[in-house]
């Protein structure tokens, strides 16, 4: 008797579909003799052979269930008896069942986020393997609101599946209705196997409830023209709508930040008297903020306080010439100041301003601007009252911060920058000429510049009245009060040499004129730097003269 293989060699994958039937060709030498079949070996009911029985010569079919076998060698032998044979015929079979390979598996391939809350609760993923070795993987996000924990590259092992920690931050994204998506992909690595797994990731960013902190202005002139307001709050994005209550059309709108975007109102909704009581409303979920009002009045409203001469807002000090502006905190025709009795007034035009509870006299009165001269009575000290009266209507109200010294240099051009509003003075001929950078001053020579907020220097016995607020300086006066110590001035960063800073008769005490020798050895040009240093606080920067080299 013959079989056809000899023996039987069978390798199973964990993991894998079952092998397919073998067959084993059988013969005699002669005759059609009759066979009966057995299988033998320990634990072998994984081996399946039909027939039991019959005659050769017959094929054999062999089933192979390896179910639940672990990894290992398992032998068999298949044993053929035939009529009239001395023996029988043994088969072997062996079946070798290998460990898996090695795999990357996830407890999830979709996450959803959805924002507010912001930034909405993290999710995590849990990556497991079936080999039998460990598994290095990197993570690769393609968005940059979306982060992954821990850091990369990591390892999972048999048994142990390792956690991503999946984080969405929608603060930089602006809310839309569709949901921004990104793939995350998974590259494990096991051997020489690369294995691939694909996570979609997405964020809904929801539109929030919007809210109104601040508008600015907040009061529209009477029968202007289009107006537009800034509306500082939270959750403004492109599809914001701003309205009026009592109005369907909704208003114009620049979205500039979530914090703040830029409105037009109508000329149509500021004809008369009224109040304007603004909404912003978002798509649902997010919904309408509280209303804020904007009124619709000719009310007095002060938006800064500024140095006549540099515009600085910082401080202002006792004595300085100040502009306010505003809206409506003046007369609609300008007026000039009005001297009484050699004070400035303190009331023009139906315009009034009280600075710490001191009267301010008035030098210049007009719709947006007002010019005032600070009171030398005023404490020094931050958050000193400012109201300034429009005839009848409410009072507009500011606070201010005063210093013993708050030097502003007078500039040509009234910007407070630039070339200074400055004579040179010829001790030749006794002329005086502005400087410019077709008239530079040369050095040795006078250079005379005009200031305020020098601060108070003047006592009883130079100035013969209990208050000098508002004095103007009497030409007859002598000597003229001046500045002790005087102030310090360089010219192109060389020290010039200071020879008056007092009043100028028969202007207002608290403009101050400098007569200064210009130096030799600073530097030359057509914007040559000046700088003037009083009580130790210094004059606004960028201004300068022209010097000849």
């Amino acid at each position: 008797m013959t079989a056809t293989p000899a023996a039987v060699n069978s390798i199973y994958h964990i993991g894998n579909t079952l092998p397919s039937a073998i067959g084993i060709s059988m013969k005699a030498s002669s005759g059609t003799p009759a066979f009966t079949t057995a299988v033998t070996g320990v634990n072998t009911l994984w081996l399946i052979v039909s027939p039991d029985s019959g005659k050769l010569p017959s094929t054999l079919s062999l089933r192979i269930n390896p179910t639940t076998l672990s990894a290992g060698v398992y032998p068999a032998a298949i044993m053929v008896t035939v009529t009239g044979a001395a023996a029988p015929l043994n088969i072997p079979v062996t079946l070798t069942v290998t460990a898996p390979p090695s795999s990357l598996s996830l407890s999830a391939t979709t996450l959803s986020f959805s924002s507010p809350p912001a930034p909405p609760a993290a999710q995590t993923v849990q990556i497991s393997t079936n080999g039998t070795t460990p598994v290095a993987y990197t993570v690769a996000s393609g968005a940059t609101w979306l982060t992954v924990s821990p850091a990369q590259p990591g390892y999972v092992l048999p048994g142990e599946p390792a956690t991503l920690t999946f984080t969405a931050d929608p603060s930089t994204l602006a809310p839309q209705a569709a949901a921004y998506s990104t793939k995350v992909t998974i590259v494990g690595t096991a051997g020489t196997t690369k294995l691939t797994q694909n996570i979609t990731v997405s964020l809904t960013v929801n539109p929030g409830t919007p809210s109104i902190t601040g508008i600015w202005p907040p009061v529209l002139p009477i029968g202007g023209s289009a107006q537009t307001i800034t509306i500082y709050g939270t959750a403004f994005y492109s599809g914001s709508v701003v309205t009026v209550q009592g109005v369907t059309t909704p208003l114009a709108i620049t979205v500039l930040k979530s914090t703040a975007l830029l409105a037009v109102v109508p000329a149509g909704l500021t004809l008369f008297p009224t109040t304007l009581n603004v909404i912003v409303t978002n798509p649902a979920p997010g919904g309408p903020s509280p209303s804020s009002p904007v009124a619709v009045a000719n009310i007095p409203t002060i938006s800064a306080i500024a140095s006549a001469a540099s515009y600085a807002t910082s401080t202002v000090s006792p004595g300085e010439l100040v502009t306010i502006f505003g809206t409506n905190i003046g007369p609609s025709s300008p007026l000039q100041m009005v001297i009484t009795d050699g004070f400035a007034n303190t009331s023009l035009g139906g315009v009034s301003l009280t600075i710490d509870g001191q009267a301010a006299p008035l030098l210049y009165v007009s719709q947006n601007q007002v010019t005032a001269q600070v009171p030398y009575e005023v404490s020094r000290g931050p958050g000193n009252q400012v109201v300034l009266i429009n005839g009848v209507n409410p009072p507009a109200n500011s606070t201010v911060t005063v210093a013993l010294t708050a030097p502003g240099i007078f500039t040509a051009d009234g910007s407070g920058a630039n070339q200074a509003a400055a004579l040179n003075y010829n001790a030749t001929t006794a002329t005086y000429s502005l400087n410019s950078s077709a008239n530079p001053i040369s050095a040795g020579n006078i250079l005379i510049l005009y200031m305020t907020g020098e601060g108070d220097y003047n006592t009883p016995a130079t100035i013969p009245f209990a208050s000098h607020t508002g004095y103007i300086v009497d030409p007859l006066l002598s000597p003229l009060p001046q500045l002790n110590p005087l102030p310090t001035v360089t010219i192109g960063g060389a020290n010039a040499t200071v020879n008056y800073a007092g009043p100028i008769p028969g202007s207002i005490l608290g403009v101050l004129q400098l007569n200064v020798v210009a130096p030799a050895g600073g530097a030359t040009g057509s914007a040559v730097p000046v700088v003037v240093t009083i009580g130790g606080n210094v004059s606004q920067a960028n201004v300068n003269i022209a010097v000849h080299p």
